[in-house]
């Protein structure tokens, strides 16, 4: 017998203030960077951003997201156990977010609550995370992950990436625990960790003990991104699917489904490539809502099993990546 992880919900929360690619073009004309602007938005792949409207958080964000995965699953808030929210942007530091959203969905059997935050790869973190505690715990049945990223109020305005290519949001997943005759559902990870440009992506730039300083430049206490070569991607993560593949006995033609970061849908479809597949096995979306950080493999998700259902047998790959740099990739079993 197996004790299997299960994804038995997905929700996804986009706000509702749509901005075209046109609009931080002109933006960056004011810093003479339109052609540059232009240039990375095509390699990216951009095309619309959702951004948080007034008065929305990233807490807020997240009871939205958990309560659409919770639709999606058909269970309740009191049948989750643990909740664990992700986040590089938290509304508050104290008390714990997770904290909050239990109160606001009144998730009363869920006595684990906890923040993460690995940038990027958070949601993928705390699924790991949740998949360990759910097959080494008996009192633990079903882990509600929710992760948000409120990044535009933190973007500067000079920023090309930050302020041009990310986007708010929000997206949750439920993970339970089931006992059955073959393995299935989450089946490994791996890690790796570069941490060559740690110098690279900072938030706050100042630092934490310098927020409060006031001789300090509010734009200086915004996130920092300074220019760097990100070409390594599709080499990185290729090589890391492959070795989680090889650990799991499979190869790259037995994976149907890649849910990747959003980042980049030029180095997303340089790693397809590399994989030996193509677009058609994975689903680009950062063109609809812009980079949304951590919940972007998720939103991928989201995305695709509202058309097109995933057949039993079938196996996935979720990976990302996050500042400084680490990935982590998945492997699922449907």
């Amino acid at each position: 017998m197996y004790y299997n992880v299960h994804i038995v919900g997905v929700g996804s929360y986009h706000p509702k203030t749509k901005v075209e690619n046109q609009y931080f073009i002109n933006h960056f004309k004011n810093y003479h960077m339109e052609d540059h602007t232009i240039a990375l938005l095509n390699k990216l792949g951009r095309e619309t951003r959702t951004l948080a409207t007034e008065g929305e958080t990233s807490l807020s964000m997240a009871v939205e997201a958990a309560r659409a995965a919770l639709n999606d699953s058909g269970f309740t808030a009191e049948d989750i156990d643990m909740i664990i929210f992700v986040s590089d942007t938290p509304e508050y530091l104290s008390p714990c977010c997770a904290l909050l959203i239990k109160n606001r969905i009144q998730a009363i059997h869920a006595q684990g609550v906890f923040d993460m935050n690995s940038n990027c790869i958070g949601m993928l973190t705390a699924m790991d995370t949740a998949s360990r505690f759910l097959k080494t715990d008996d009192k633990l049945s079903r882990i509600l992950i929710v992760g948000s990223l409120l990044i535009s109020p933190q973007a500067r305005q000079d920023d090309m990436v930050a302020f041009a290519c990310t986007g708010d949001g929000a997206a949750a997943i439920i993970l339970e625990k089931k006992e059955e005759l073959e393995e299935r559902g989450l089946l490994g990870s791996r890690m790796f960790t570069d941490d060559n440009y740690y110098w690279s992506i900072t938030m706050p730039a100042c630092g934490i003990s310098k927020i409060a300083d006031e001789e300090i430049k509010n734009e200086d206490k915004k996130m920092l991104w300074k220019p760097f070569d990100f070409s390594f991607l599709s080499d990185q993560w290729s090589q890391l699917i492959k070795t989680l593949l090889s650990d799991n006995n499979l190869e790259p033609d037995d994976v149907s489904h890649y849910f990747m970061s959003q980042f980049s849908k030029a180095d997303l479809e340089l790693t397809m490539e590399r994989l030996g597949t193509d677009m058609s096995n994975t689903i680009y979306i950062g063109d609809k809502y812009g980079y949304t950080g951590c919940t972007s493999p998720i939103m991928a998700l989201d995305e695709k099993l509202h058309t097109e259902a995933i057949e039993k047998d079938e196996y996935s790959i979720f990976c990302s990546v996050a500042s400084g740099y680490s990935m982590t990739a998945l492997l699922y079993k449907w």
